[in-house]
């Protein structure tokens, strides 16, 4: 094991929800060149029958913290949004090439703006925060290690892509699972991250603010629902149990998704709710263990999104290691050999051994600085010694980059901004 890794003895990730990398921190650009992100002037069309030509809509300046719909983003909408509008108007009919021309995110949105009552409100997608519009996540970027190359782990919605930061796979899984998939439960070949951390004497726990997306994996139902379980609490002891120093080696953080309010109240970033929200769980986590002294020093804290959730990114997914684990949840429908990343998703990485502004990925064809979920799992499998899970997290790259000093420092900021000081 690499001497670096060695200065950390636990991990906390943060997994939010659809964002892509160019629409909530590619203006970054505007202040730091080195972010490959948005200029302003990119733009994608909207095919018009009736208009061979019709002018492009680019990118601009987000108009709201909100969304008033809920971009498309399920395996096909994301083939649309990869490869452009098929003529025939045919989800799923355009064959992959390489590179994506990044072409359709307009038209998936502007259907779905108009069905939202939002006519031609699919320019939406297009937008970008300014960097004073996110207060917390900029300084988090500027203070820490940001990754140009982090992508999805596969051109698709939700559940399949955090099953990736769980297991190293989806199991075959590319859609939104059906309520009897969900109610029969998810497993795994190889099981998940979980399973071999308790195989080795490690402890895990996961933080949830109501029904967490991880109950959906079967093997895990039962520290669940189990009153006694220290393995899942409630996001509202998280302070108290870092304070208690009862934080185990590896913790994962679910949100609050409020499924059944349509996302409004929840702080995950999802759409319909407003992005602050998530801004004020990072800045808790963060505060919360950055002005802990047992555990500053030695914790790498990870903040990334599951998934795009249908907003504009123009870098082109590259090829990926197939899982080797793609048929126990297979949809023939949708026929998809796991060797292409999804869109490129916000990562940060923070460690008291992390320079500040470190900024990884200066190509999108080194694969050396490409990343996906499974590079979490990865990293700390490469930490505790434990066998990976699928030939993905095998191959993948591990987070031990970002630690780029020999001492902590004592320089980073005990307290971040509070979210919403630039009202857009």
């Amino acid at each position: 094991m690499p001497n670096s890794l060695q200065k950390i003895q636990r991990f906390v990730v943060l997994m939010l929800e659809n964002r892509s990398f160019d629409h909530l921190v590619g203006n970054l650009k505007s202040i730091v060149p080195a972010v490959d992100g948005v200029n302003g002037n990119e733009f994608a069309n909207f095919p018009d029958p009736n208009n061979p030509q019709p002018p492009p809509v680019t990118t601009g300046p987000a108009t709201g913290f909100a969304m008033p719909f809920d971009p498309p983003h399920e395996f096909c909408d994301v083939q649309q949004q990869l490869f452009g509008s098929d003529p025939a108007g045919k989800l799923c009919s355009n064959p992959p090439v390489t590179p994506a021309p990044m072409s359709g995110f307009l038209n998936t949105a502007n259907a779905v703006a108009a069905k939202a009552g939002v006519p031609a409100g699919g320019f939406r997608v297009m937008e970008y925060f300014k960097p004073t519009q996110l207060s917390v996540m900029t300084a988090l970027a500027q203070e820490f290690a940001l990754f140009n190359y982090w992508y999805s782990s596969l051109p698709g919605p939700t559940w399949p892509n955090r099953f990736f930061v769980h297991a190293a796979t989806s199991g075959g899984l590319v859609d939104s699972p059906s309520t009897d998939q969900i109610v029969l439960g998810f497993s795994f070949k190889s099981g998940t991250i979980y399973h071999a951390l308790s195989n080795v004497g490690k402890d895990w726990r996961i933080y949830h603010d109501g029904l967490p997306q991880t109950a959906g994996i079967d093997s895990l139902r039962f520290a669940y629902i189990d009153p006694f379980t220290r393995h899942f609490r409630e996001m509202k002891h998280f302070v108290d149990d870092v304070n208690a120093g009862i934080l185990p080696e590896y913790t994962f953080i679910e949100p609050q998704y409020d499924t059944g309010g349509n996302f409004v109240k929840g702080n995950s970033m999802h759409p319909l709710n407003d992005v602050r929200e998530g801004e004020k769980l990072v800045k808790l986590i963060y505060e919360t263990l950055r002005n802990n002294p047992k555990y500053w020093a030695d914790t790498m804290f990870i903040i990334t999104f599951d998934e795009h959730g249908g907003f504009y990114d123009h870098v082109p997914p590259p090829a990926a290691v197939p899982t080797g684990d793609d048929t126990t949840h297979k949809n023939d429908a949708h026929p998809f050999a796991f060797d292409r990343y999804g869109v490129r998703v916000p990562a940060i990485v923070i460690s008291a051994y992390t320079q500040k502004g470190t900024l990884i990925g200066a190509d999108p064809a080194d694969p050396a600085t490409t990343f996906d979920h499974a590079s979490i799992l990865a990293t700390v499998a490469e930490r505790f010694g434990l066998v990976p899970r699928t030939q993905r997290d095998q191959n993948a790259n591990t987070l031990e980059v970002v630690l780029n000093l020999d001492q902590p420092r004592n320089d980073a900021p005990l307290t971040l901004p509070d979210p919403g000081l630039d009202t857009l």
